[in-house]
């Protein structure tokens, strides 16, 4: 959990808040924050949901794992949301047209489309 620590502590600076502010509205002391902050006490979570609210970061990057403080914050159906730099692939993608001819066929087509992009890939990374 050093990870966690480590990053509410930098969340909290960045932001510009104390740690006063933040145990207020996590409605707690502000010694029982400092003490997640000091790798003391671990929060429950329900609180580690909240703080990943408060610093508009997800879960999985308070936690340490992944190093994306994106939160998924677009639904696009059912069981599927995307992170703001995933829709921007896509409006990329709809932007040069290609999304439509994926569209067409979009198993096969994705598929083809994976299959280029690995090639080029390794082509990349042998230079």
């Amino acid at each position: 959990m050093k990870l966690f620590q480590e990053r509410l502590k930098l969340l909290r600076e960045q932001h510009g808040y104390k740690q006063d502010f933040i145990a207020k509205k996590l409605n707690i002391t502000t010694s029982a924050y400092g003490y997640y902050e000091q790798g003391r006490n671990e929060p429950a979570l329900e609180t580690i949901v909240k703080l990943a609210n408060i610093f508009d970061v997800s879960i999985d990057y308070l936690l340490g794992h992944n190093s994306s403080k994106q939160v998924r914050n677009s639904q696009v159906s059912e069981g599927i949301a995307l992170y703001q730099d995933e829709l921007a692939a896509i409006e990329a993608l709809k932007e040069t047209g290609l999304l439509r001819e994926l569209c067409k066929s979009p198993k096969a087509n994705t598929e083809r489309l994976a299959r280029f992009w690995f090639f080029v890939k390794n082509e990349i990374e042998e230079d």
